[in-house]
């Protein structure tokens, strides 16, 4: 059975419309051409667990390609007029990276749960515990969250709830959503005849506005009625609309190569270009989801070569930001693809934007700390993004709190 959400009525008394965003005032006008816009719209982030492809898809399938529309040139890196500031707020989660992290349009607050960290009492430790930032305290309410890191996840505004699909140990894949109170863990049902989709802690997802789904791209493996299993990197594509999932089958999918590590393929819903894009660490590679088939888009410059970096769509300011991540320098052997060793160079702390035609670096007068796998989210309530955590390191993550927005 389809969890139900939010009254339509509650949705419209918080001002918030069908794909999970605010209403503008009617009167509403850019405060400043060019800048952040006033009344900012609430957008996704999807802290990616893996890569994402498609069910029954060809990936030898001839490339299309879409270009962007400045492909043939950099746009200039820029000054930013937005900053960085660190809060201090009384309490908050402790250091971990690669948590859950939605914006919930319900509760107007931004969900933090699970999440691991290399340096507990014990050593590594996966937690429990799931937290919301109002912006400006956090608030723990709940230790009974699934214990994941790294798996994919989104906000559905049709069900109101914060989705995560993982499988626990020597199980069948499962759904948790949080609804603002409480965590429901069921096993996700497909549509008949096909297996379910095996992301586990790979994939990303996002939330579809057009079919207004939950959007999933894994790297496998899956089936097709009357075919064999895929192999484990074959992608694929599914949709989930709160009760089953439904294998989609586009022509063209981006290859399970496209990321490093399990986390490293992030997914977007840009509202300012009506695409769902996808972006690969550290293959720099961008796709782009029409709602039948997969797209490369190409443009030159851009973030250098990294994995763990946090990607979310900014609705103050119409575009896509890429914050941090550490570097990749090379590959052992040079040839290398997803699975093999690459080089590690160190943590960064540059933050970039992608508006539809290509990349810029923004210059803020402050930044945060050098980190990976941190969460980040933004928070529609104050439009200003947050940043949570991560790792500074192999072994060591931290737990501050910075939000990103017009400066002061």
């Amino acid at each position: 059975m389809r969890l139900t959400g939010p009254s339509p009525a509650r949705l419209a008394a918080l001002g918030i419309d069908d794909r999970g965003e605010p209403r503008p005032p009617a009167s509403s006008t850019p405060a400043n051409g060019g800048g952040r816009r006033g009344a900012p719209r609430i957008a996704l982030l999807v802290l990616a667990a893996g890569l994402a492809a498609t069910a029954g898809g060809s990936v030898a399938a001839p490339l299309r390609t879409v270009a962007a529309s400045s492909a043939s040139s950099t746009p200039p890196a820029s000054a930013s007029a937005d900053d960085w500031s660190e809060l201090h707020p009384a309490t908050a989660p402790l250091p971990r990276d690669s948590a859950v992290v939605a914006y919930d349009a319900a509760s107007q607050t931004v969900v933090v749960s699970g999440g691991e960290t290399g340096c507990g009492p014990s050593g590594r430790e996966v937690y429990q515990d799931t937290w919301t930032w109002d912006g400006s305290q956090w608030k723990q309410v709940s230790t009974e969250a699934p214990g994941v890191f790294g798996v994919p996840n989104a906000y559905d505004p049709a069900t109101g709830t914060v989705d995560v699909i993982w499988v626990p140990s020597c199980g069948d894949l499962v759904t948790s959503q949080w609804d603002g109170q409480t965590w429901t863990t069921t096993e996700s049902e497909t549509a008949p005849g096909y297996d379910q989709p095996a992301p586990y802690s790979e994939g990303a997802m996002a939330y579809d506005p057009t079919s207004k789904t939950l959007l999933l791209w894994s790297p496998g493996p899956g089936s097709v009625p009357g075919a064999a299993s895929l192999p484990n990197d074959q992608p694929s594509t599914w949709s989930w609309d709160g009760s089953t999932w439904q294998p989609l089958s586009p022509d063209i999918s981006p290859p399970s190569s496209i990321g490093g590590e399990t986390r490293d393929v992030q997914m977007v819903d840009d509202a300012a270009t009506g695409q769902m894009l996808l972006y690969g660490d550290p293959s720099q590679t961008m796709w782009t989801w029409d709602g039948t088939n997969w797209s490369q888009l190409i443009a030159t410059g851009g973030p250098s070569p990294r994995v763990g970096a946090s990607m979310l769509y900014d609705s103050a300011l119409g575009e896509v930001l890429l914050f941090g991540g550490v570097a990749v320098t090379g590959y052992t052997p040079a040839t290398a693809t997803k699975g093999e060793a690459y080089t590690m160079g160190g943590p960064l702390n540059d933050l970039w934007a992608w508006s539809g035609g290509g990349w810029r670096q923004l210059h803020p007068a402050t930044s945060p700390p050098a980190r990976f796998y941190a969460q980040m989210a933004y928070d529609a309530a104050s439009g200003q993004v947050l940043l949570f955590g991560g790792s500074v390191n192999t072994i060591a993550d931290i737990a501050d709190t910075w939000v990103y927005g017009p400066a002061t």
